[in-house]
């Protein structure tokens, strides 16, 4: 295909290991070019007045915090992903909204590839440390500024995306124009897409973005930003048909 198309597999995995192999074997089925994967510190992110609200859980009511803290990815999960992905031979790009969720994947995961997430909370620092070590960065077209400043010139390190804010996001909301300002310039772009089904994920594709980004997960998802596998799988499939139809093929002699 002309662009890549990544899974992220990271909503409401609850630090399942089970969930989350299920997860990558089918968007190894569907071909999708990497995995994404979220890693976050849920007490700097989660605002003041919604940490100690009781939310229902597997683990029965609880406070907002600690549900959050025990359905991140422990040392022993991400190990179990890392191998378990290194045996498919699909890549995993690490979703990252904080300096310390980007310590725990270098450590634990050994992760060279990392995408700041657009709720980043430290991503000046991200970005800078990002920089020095010359990892694979993607990094939210509004903090663009920041790649400019700490970026060192002549890498070509660095990749720009863009997304919606809501999850899932309304068609009016996802100001795909944006893209058009980065890619005429010559810059690598990729797109998180979240609003409901495959389209206008697939009108994304002609933009010239290197790839498109869709979260994956079970058939019982109440999102609908969140494709089961057989819906994956038709976006793989009919993006492959519109690249397919845009080619120019030699015409046959008669």
């Amino acid at each position: 295909m002309s662009c890549k198309l990544y899974a992220n597999i990271g909503v409401a995995h609850e630090n399942d290991i089970e969930v989350l192999k299920a997860r990558v074997i089918s968007a190894a089925q569907c071909n999708a070019d990497a995995i994404v994967i979220n890693k976050t510190t849920p007490i700097k992110l989660i605002p003041d007045e919604k940490k100690y609200l009781s939310i229902n859980s597997k683990w029965g009511a609880l406070p907002y915090l600690e549900v959050a803290t025990k359905s991140e990815l422990t040392v022993t999960t991400t190990k179990q992903i890392v191998e378990f992905c290194e045996q498919i031979g699909i890549p995993i790009i690490w979703s990252i909204t904080d300096i310390e969720s980007l310590m725990f994947v270098i450590e634990e995961a050994e992760a060279r590839h990392i995408k700041i997430h657009s709720d980043a909370v430290d991503y000046i620092e991200i970005i800078r440390y990002c920089s020095e070590k010359e990892l694979h960065t993607i990094v939210p077209i509004n903090y663009f500024p920041y790649v400019q400043q700490y970026s060192k010139k002549g890498k070509r390190l660095i990749q720009l995306y863009h997304t919606a804010e809501s999850f899932p996001a309304k068609v009016e909301e996802l100001q795909l124009s944006k893209l058009d300002v980065f890619v005429t310039q010559g810059f690598r772009v990729g797109y998180e897409g979240r609003e409901e089904g495959i389209f206008p994920t697939m009108a994304v594709a002609y933009k010239g973005v290197d790839y498109i980004e869709k979260y994956l997960g079970e058939e019982d998802s109440d999102n609908g930003a969140i494709l089961q596998p057989e819906q994956f799988y038709d976006l793989w499939q009919s993006m492959n048909i519109m690249f397919d139809a845009d080619q120019q093929h030699p015409s046959s002699d008669t």
